[in-house]
């Protein structure tokens, strides 16, 4: 029975899996069909907007071009409000020291100011007209002849300072301070002064320059004519006593090697004197003469002056009205 029902269920299913098989059949081919109208609309739709697109591509470049503008045109505002931001901080960052600065230099220069107003600028004006009374004073005062008795009373008195410090002297072992004589300069020995050669007679001299300078200011201008022979006389001790005597080595010379003799700094102050006063001599008494010529002028004048007013005054004789 069982395999009675069996084989009827077989033969009843029979028609159905014909039927399934069919329609699975018919399903696979429409799906194919339909699987090649997509290809054909994808092919035709494809092609389509390959046309389009070749026909919209002036547009999509000028709309492309104007978004690149567009775009630039943004990053150049960007760029710029960046910029200005940037110098904006640049010139905060920087304002605060200026104003620190600035308000150091006003404080600096008030102060300077100040003390320009009160100390500076009135010691200038102090100065100033210290000058001023110096040189009218001057210009009453000083006169060709007293600058010239000044220049005569000063060589006068170096004359006289001479003598009394070493004029020669002998160094020793000369040769080997050659190379290192900016350093060290060779030994001296055997110094000695002016008055060793020629005793007192230019400190005598100098004595006479001074009072001759002065009583030919005070009282007659020809006494400074002796200023001349006075100077010249000191200029030959100078050169044919002092120098010769100066110059000789004497018992150095053989006790030690390589000396040599030199002049120092008094010889020539004393000779440099000398020649100061020659000169001097003759200018101050041509200054002192014309000066005198022109007091004299002005005492005549004066008393023509006066006799000439005394004259004028008429005397009134008792009784007589006027």
């Amino acid at each position: 029975m069982r395999l009675n029902r069996r084989k009827n269920r077989d033969s009843e299913d029979r028609p159905k899996r014909a039927a399934r098989r069919s329609s699975g059949s018919t399903s696979e081919g429409s799906r194919d069909e339909r699987d090649e109208r997509d290809e054909r609309r994808r092919s035709l739709a494809g092609a389509v907007r390959s046309v389009r697109s070749r026909k919209d591509a002036p547009r999509r470049r000028r709309q492309q071009g104007a978004d690149w503008t567009k775009r630039r045109k943004r990053l150049q505002r960007a760029g710029r409000s960046v910029a200005v931001d940037a110098l904006g901080i640049a010139r905060e960052v920087l304002r605060w020291p200026a104003r620190i600065w600035m308000t150091v230099a006003e404080a600096l220069g008030s102060g300077i100011l100040a003390a320009w107003r009160a100390v500076v600028l009135p010691a200038l004006r102090l100065g100033r007209r210290l000058l001023r009374a110096g040189l009218a004073f001057g210009e009453r005062t000083v006169t060709p002849a007293r600058g010239l008795a000044v220049v005569a009373l000063a060589a006068t008195i170096a004359l006289g300072g001479s003598q009394f410090s070493d004029y020669r002297a002998v160094q020793v072992g000369t040769p080997q301070y050659v190379d290192v004589q900016d350093v060290a300069q060779a030994p001296e020995v055997d110094r000695a002064m002016p008055r060793a050669a020629h005793g007192i007679s230019v400190f005598a001299i100098a004595v006479a320059c001074l009072f001759v300078t002065f009583f030919s200011v005070w009282r007659n201008w020809r006494l400074a004519r002796l200023l001349l022979f006075l100077g010249l006389a000191v200029v030959a001790i100078s050169l044919f006593i002092d120098r010769p005597d100066g110059l000789r080595l004497g018992t150095s010379g053989e006790a030690y090697a390589g000396a040599h003799a030199v002049l120092l700094g008094s010889f020539w102050v004393q000779l440099f004197s000398g020649v100061t006063l020659a000169v001097v001599g003759p200018f101050l008494a041509a200054q002192l003469r014309g000066e005198r010529a022109v007091q004299r002028r002005r005492s005549r004048t004066r008393r023509a002056g006066d006799e000439g007013e005394a004259k004028r005054v008429r005397r009134l004789r008792p009784g007589v009205g006027t």
